[in-house]
């Protein structure tokens, strides 16, 4: 299929952090290969990361109908983002990213562009749900991609079962 303005254009949006941003660049591949359009929102701290320690660019520079764009989690650069500091992620992407992430969708999506079609389905990483209101908000279909793995999502949706079984927390 032609990556040309007839067909679908997606937007991927991840969770900053590196393993949920992997996730979803092979999924970008994907669609990519089936001739739709992506365009790859990341912060900034790990699309920087991606470019000073992969091949991205060049990776991605055989879709015609793929492209990069960055937005703030509202972090400094110099944060260290660690587990330990999770909790901080996600508090600057809730007070930063999102209402940047919506005045971008409401400019996108209302003004015409000789680069970008328009787009036609937002695809959000499972903690970036406050896409599923910007998506609604410009009238755009929307698809929570969850980026663990399937025994990971089982686990975690099974644990209020195991604490009620009394085996979470383990005994000694």
């Amino acid at each position: 299929m032609d990556q040309g303005s007839g067909s679908p254009h997606v937007l991927i949006f991840p969770f900053p952090i590196q393993g949920n941003v992997n996730s979803m660049l092979k999924l970008a591949e994907l669609l990519c290969l089936a001739g739709i359009q992506v365009t790859f929102l990341n912060c900034h701290y790990p699309h920087r990361r991606l470019l000073s320690y992969s091949n991205i660019q060049a990776r991605f520079s055989r879709y015609p109908g793929f492209r990069f764009e960055t937005i703030s989690d509202g972090l400094p650069m110099e944060h260290p983002r660690t587990a330990e500091q999770f909790l901080d992620i996600v508090d600057g992407v809730k007070t930063t990213t999102k209402p940047l992430f919506m005045k971008m969708m409401i400019s996108w999506c209302r003004s015409a562009s000789d680069t970008r079609s328009p787009l036609t389905c937002v695809i959000a990483d499972g903690l970036m749900s406050f896409a599923i209101d910007v998506a609604n908000e410009v009238g755009l279909p929307v698809i929570i991609f969850r980026a663990i793995s399937a025994c990971s999502f089982w686990a975690y949706f099974s644990l209020p079962q195991l604490i009620e079984a009394g085996e979470v927390p383990f005994r000694d």
